[in-house]
């Protein structure tokens, strides 16, 4: 039990891995700035040449992004998690190929080989289901965006 329990531990905290940064110099600084630019904080290490592992925080200081759980507050309303939500990935990785439509993008919910290849795919992880069997939720509502 703890074992699995470990692993998952470690796969959370893997968030996504970017790849084909090794052309670009201040990819790090990159990183920082669009992290404030969204009010996100950017968690990244370089893990080789190419490649970068990302994970992006919310920032409790700001209400966008706010990712909910699938259960609810005593009171009915919904229960927020510490977590950014479908948007918030959206935007961040829209953001990521203004400076290079070639970065290869790897997360939980997809595997992006290009700026194309997201935008074809991207509209379709709205629709994964994050919640239970018994209770469903899909990725895009399991926020407070409007």
């Amino acid at each position: 039990m703890y074992k699995i329990l470990s692993i998952l531990i470690t796969k959370n905290k893997v968030g996504m891995k970017i790849y084909n940064t090794k052309n670009i110099p201040t990819f790090n600084l990159f990183l920082s700035e669009l992290g404030r630019r969204l009010n996100i904080e950017v968690d990244y290490n370089s893990i080789s040449k190419n490649c970068f592992r990302v994970r992006l925080l919310k920032n409790k200081d700001y209400k966008n992004y706010q990712r909910i759980g699938f259960y609810n507050n005593k009171d009915g309303s919904p229960r927020k998690i510490n977590a950014i939500c479908w948007h918030g990935y959206r935007d961040f990785i829209n953001e990521l190929y203004t400076i290079n439509e070639n970065l290869r993008i790897v997360s939980a919910q997809a595997t992006y080989l290009n700026k194309e290849d997201f935008l074809n795919k991207y509209p379709d992880t709205a629709y994964n289901n994050i919640g239970s069997i018994i209770k469903p939720m899909n990725y895009a509502d399991a926020c407070l965006c409007e």
